[in-house]
């Protein structure tokens, strides 16, 4: 079964795991920008913030590793 990320657990794990801190805005942006694909979390579940919005595992490793970041280390596939 595939694994998803909201998008304040993504800024938050590249935050900590950076040298710069990553905004769930900056994330965001991404999704805006049609860069990082998403899935919009259903209304009727509460408590995921500003941005309703989930992203599968693999995509967002993929996009990524685009970007440089060691995604293995911050997104490990045994969590």
């Amino acid at each position: 079964m595939e694994k998803y990320y909201t998008v304040a657990t993504i800024a938050q794990r590249l935050s900590l795991h950076s040298r710069r801190t990553v905004s769930d805005d900056a994330v965001y942006a991404w999704i805006r920008q049609g860069k990082l694909e998403v899935e919009r979390i259903s209304g009727n579940i509460r408590g995921y913030g500003k941005y309703p919005y989930y992203v599968e595992r693999t995509r967002l490793k993929g996009f990524l590793r685009e970007l440089n970041y060691d995604v293995d280390r911050i997104f490990p596939d045994n969590e």
